[in-house]
């Protein structure tokens, strides 16, 4: 009789437990990482009597949770995919935006400032008409202004999302290096053979979350814990101990953002490292569409700049005077930054070149940062950054000559890969009067990263534009008379460029450097000679939409792979309310049926008892 109660209260017990595990799913059917749990029964070990083996009910073995390590992997890499690709498309879809919108982009506000100059070009004497050139000069400085303005302020954006990650990667490693503890403690209490499910399951969703962000590799621990890894191995959780990692500022570029992490050596630089997940997706983003697109209108900028001043200072203005530079654009607006590193003070600068010497020099611009580096003697290397191209340099007198103060040329022994013979649109000084430099120090210059910022205009008065040539002109040939010395033989420069008999004074009807000015908008000057102002502009626009549409396709296919992802773990650990509520049925069943065998059995031992009295 006492049997027949055990096994009763024993199935009873299981049922309860199974009643109770299924009315936890149920309540947290909508708790974000939970894993379907159920109750894991078996017989007890029967008894030997005379008339055989007499079953004694059931135990609950365990309660397991519904759980696969390679679709909980599987998983995690989608997030950290899907996580790189969408922010990254959002990000580039920020500058798309921008540069492609009519409202804010530079093309139109170009095409305006050419057609000013045509109208100049067709009335020269016309006040009003060099007033609206002056206007839409102002204009066109203007707007490259405020996108480089847009670019900073995505650029400030970016690094406080960044700082943010880091902030939200360090608590959640602190999350996880505290569960842990707690769930090797918990492990510690049944010999590993009961497992804190509700723990594990909160352990994996803060690792989806981490995953989200960067991309790690996990190692499960014999005692329950999860070893969490970043990069090339660096360690980020191990055991009850989690890793900080903290922003860097670039050597040369306080806005340039690295990642490091704290070891008990320092703060390793571990940037380079970075793969997956939401910050991936940001430095990929400043590395291929911000920092190129700023340095690439900067390069237009700058291009624009050099050769209409240049042009323009060889006209003449309604008083017969000089043209000036229009664009107030000078050597300053290249930045040359020291390495804080070096141990010595040379100090370095970086100019563009003069159009009127150099010719192409605005057609070679590379919109790159440099890094040039002492390399002893006269020798200098020059990287550039963008592919780590090597020229090798030289240094050499300057023209005029200044003592102690040396400018940089091409080196006679180049790399097999280099066939240029001219710095890229820039001429670079070393000046070592009462300074040093010792071998390694290094400098960074950025030709065009600050360009399209600095850009303004240099006149305010309409009577300045100097539409003119007073360049007398043969009328038989229609070509400019040259300057003839005592001799007769035609006079030449200092560059040996020919000089032309110039008529004094105003010539307010003369629209010949106008027409050149015009002429400007329409000729190949920009990208060695391959496209115009415009055009190089146009392909920054296009590179950028290239870009973001390549980002929207690969978005669009890592979220379908993530749902996949999650459709597989939902159809093994999701929780099926109607699959949950015949289970109910089937164990309140189970427990009534238990419940009426107790109840028979108090039936039988009253009617023992009573038999006996």
């Amino acid at each position: 009789m006492g049997g027949l109660l055990a096994t009763s209260l024993s199935g009873l017990m299981a049922a309860q437990r199974s009643l109770e595990t299924v009315q936890h799913n149920i309540s947290n059917v909508n708790t974000e990482g939970y894993s379907r749990q159920r109750v894991e029964q078996g017989t007890k070990p029967a008894q030997f009597t005379g008339d055989g083996y007499i079953g004694q009910g059931v135990n609950v073995t365990n309660v397991t949770r519904s759980y696969d390590q390679f679709i909980n992997k599987q998983l995690s890499s989608s997030l950290s995919a899907f996580g790189d690709v969408d922010h990254y498309h959002q990000l580039a879809t920020s500058v798309d935006n921008l540069m492609a919108d009519p409202t804010t982009g530079i093309a139109p506000v170009m095409n305006r400032f050419f057609n000013a100059v045509n109208e100049v070009a067709n009335d020269p004497a016309s006040i009003p008409s060099r007033q609206v050139l002056l206007s839409e000069s102002s204009n066109l400085a203007q707007s490259f202004n405020t996108m480089s303005g847009r670019f900073e302020e995505i650029r400030t954006q970016n690094n406080n999302d960044m700082g943010a990650m880091v902030n939200d990667i360090n608590s959640l490693a602190k999350s996880i290096a505290d569960l842990n503890v707690q769930i090797t403690a918990d492990l510690g209490k049944t010999q590993g053979l009961r497992k804190p499910n509700d723990l594990l399951d909160k352990q994996d969703a803060l690792l989806s979350k981490l995953a989200e962000i960067v991309n790690v590799s996990v190692l499960p621990q014999k005692d329950g814990a999860s070893s969490v890894f970043i990069g090339n191995g660096q360690a980020l959780v191990l055991n009850g101990g989690a890793a900080s990692f903290t922003t860097l500022q670039s050597q040369f570029d306080p806005t340039k953002m690295g990642i490091g992490i704290k070891t008990a050596n320092g703060i390793t630089d571990i940037t380079s490292q970075i793969s997956g997940g939401s910050l991936a997706g940001s430095l990929r983003f400043r590395d291929e569409v911000l920092d190129p697109a700023q340095q690439q209108l900067g390069r237009v900028a700058a291009g624009l700049a050099m050769d209409f001043n240049a042009l323009h200072k060889k006209g003449f203005d309604l008083s017969g005077l000089p043209g000036a530079d229009v664009f107030n654009f000078s050597a300053t607006s290249i930045p040359v930054i020291q390495n804080s590193r070096n141990s010595g003070n040379a100090v370095v600068t970086a100019s563009f070149q003069d159009v009127n010497v150099k010719p192409s020099a605005a057609a070679n611009l590379d919109y790159s940062d440099f890094t040039l580096k002492y390399a002893g003697g006269v020798n200098y290397t020059l990287t550039r950054a963008r592919d780590n191209q090597v020229i090798n340099l030289t240094a050499g007198p300057t023209v005029p000559p200044v003592a102690n103060v040396f400018a940089l040329s091409f080196a006679a022994d180049q790399p097999a890969n280099i066939d240029a013979t001219d710095l890229p649109g820039i001429d670079i000084t070393v000046d070592l009067n009462g300074k040093t430099i010792s071998v390694g120090d290094e400098f960074l210059t950025r030709p065009t990263y600050s360009a399209a910022r600095e850009i303004g205009v240099a006149i305010d008065d309409p009577r300045k534009i100097a539409a003119a040539t007073n360049i007398e002109v043969d009328p038989a040939t229609n070509k400019p008379v040259p300057k003839l010395d005592e001799l007769g033989v035609p006079v030449v420069d200092a560059l040996g460029n020919p000089v032309y008999v110039t008529i004094n004074g105003p010539m307010p009807g003369d629209n010949r450097n106008a027409l050149q000015l015009a002429d400007l908008g329409n000729q190949l000057r920009m990208l060695g000679g391959s496209a115009s102002f415009n055009g190089a502009y146009g392909q920054i626009v296009s590179g950028v939409g290239t870009l973001t549409r390549a980002a929207e396709l690969g978005s669009s296919a890592q979220e379908a792979l993530l749902n996949q992802a999650k459709g597989s773990r939902e159809s093994l650990a999701g929780v099926n309310l109607d699959e949950e509520a015949a289970n109910l049925i089937k164990f309140q069943q189970a427990y009534q049926a238990s419940a009426q065998s107790i109840s028979i059995v108090k039936s039988l031992f009253d009617t023992l008892i009573g038999a006996v009295r």
